[in-house]
């Protein structure tokens, strides 16, 4: 496998609480701590790490955390010919993390704003070898858009995930093979507030209907739903669904990120769609049980105490 990765960085800085803050309110932070990240690092390494060769395209700033980041991905073996310094600053990112593993996340994307359509051309050989173009919202739309009409042209299936959330335009959507959204994302996307507390079964007996109400025609729709698994739409309308893995959950920042990586690792080694569901299940329990990301992100062998369970937690 060799997806192309439309990467950004963050420098992510975090700090566990009690629980999540109100507007307006302090909160005393019990531990602090800091780490490379950003959704299309962690897609970049995340596939790295279950064995893919990786093109990632990712701008950072000129900076001490961006020289940092650099060295850590050659460090894993990446290769770094698609990383570029763009402007003084890189991303920067602030999250509370709450005992009970929810969060709440800000980003300011520094020199990943900076990155235009011009370098996506730029890139436009290793982009035309690859067998899968994978995107995320931490990115500008003119970069997404135009790797994905060059996607178009050469025949290569996309993914999605809109995180953080902002509407998909018409021709993006139609561009989009694999369209991952957690379930507060689908209910913005199917503009159904009370969407965001649907179980699995509701959403598997609805999903269907929702995306012909949209005009989805790609070939996989999933929906991630947190410690009650995940469901997803294929091109022929089947569903299919798969239930959550017993974990202990301690932070669930970048478990959705996890997911997609074990996802398109799947269906590119002609998984079933259920199966597919099952391993990137497995890959966002990993990270989800652990705190911190960039040093979690699961290697295959890492996953076969969960993945050799009979059963995963709850009915499918």
């Amino acid at each position: 496998m060799r997806p192309f990765v439309l990467g950004n960085y963050m420098n992510a800085h975090f700090m566990s609480v009690d629980r999540l803050p109100d507007s307006g309110e302090s909160l005393v932070a019990k531990r602090v701590f800091r780490e490379h990240g950003g959704k299309g690092l962690n897609l970049g390494l995340g596939l790295h790490r279950l064995g893919a060769n990786v093109d990632m395209l990712l701008a950072v700033g000129a900076d001490d955390a961006g020289e940092a980041v650099r060295r850590a991905l050659v460090a894993e073996g990446m290769r770094d010919e698609l990383f570029l310094t763009l402007g003084d600053a890189s991303g920067f990112g602030v999250g509370f993390i709450a005992s009970d593993g929810g969060n709440f996340l800000a980003v300011h994307l520094g020199a990943n704003a900076l990155l235009g359509a011009q370098h996506v051309e730029r890139a436009a050989a290793q982009l035309a070898r690859a067998d899968w173009l994978l995107a995320h919202f931490e990115l500008p739309d003119t970069v997404i858009r135009h790797a994905f009409r060059l996607a178009r042209c050469y025949g290569i299936p996309t993914y999605l995930n809109p995180s953080p959330w902002r509407a998909i335009d018409r021709e993006l959507l139609t561009m989009t093979d694999v369209l991952v959204v957690n379930s507060q994302e689908a209910a913005l996307l199917f503009d159904l507030p009370d969407a965001v507390r649907w179980p699995r079964a509701e959403w598997s007996a609805r999903l269907s209907a929702l995306a012909e109400r949209i005009g989805w025609r790609g070939r996989v729709l999933a929906v991630t739903l947190a410690a009650d698994g995940s469901v997803a739409l294929d091109a022929a309308g089947r569903m299919a669904a798969a239930a959550p893995f017993a974990i202990e959950q301690v932070d669930a920042t970048g478990a959705g990120d996890a997911f997609g990586c074990g996802l398109v690792d799947a269906l590119s080694r002609g998984e079933a769609l259920s199966a597919a569901l099952r391993f990137g299940n497995a890959c966002g329990a990993h990270v989800a049980a652990r705190a911190g990301i960039f040093a979690h992100l699961p290697r295959k062998a890492e996953l076969a105490d969960l993945l050799g369970r009979a059963k995963p937690a709850g009915p499918d």
